[in-house]
């Protein structure tokens, strides 16, 4: 598994908002739905932190009619916990 230090913040921040709105495995949400989730941060950066999450086989991605969708995989899921253990360890 890679290590989860290896995500930016504004990686993290894009999994745990796709978590946050329950877009795991075949409950995909919109790319529409997921920057309205994430208003406060810089949400030109997020085609650039789908794309690396993808590459890594955190998320998936899908064009449905000219609309993307993602989806967090089972590997994203393991890699959001290990975040969460991580951040209580340096509690």
């Amino acid at each position: 598994m890679p290590p989860a230090n290896s995500l930016s913040e504004h990686q993290e921040a894009v999994l745990f908002a796709i978590w946050k709105l329950r877009g795991i495995g075949t409950n995909p949400l919109t790319e529409d739905q997921l920057k309205v989730q994430m208003a406060n941060g810089p949400t030109e950066a997020l085609p650039q932190a789908l794309t690396e999450l993808q590459s890594q086989g955190f998320v998936q991605v899908e064009s449905n009619g000219g609309r993307k969708t993602v989806a967090i995989t089972p590997l994203g899921l393991a890699i959001l916990r290990k975040v969460e253990e991580d951040r209580l360890q340096e509690i």
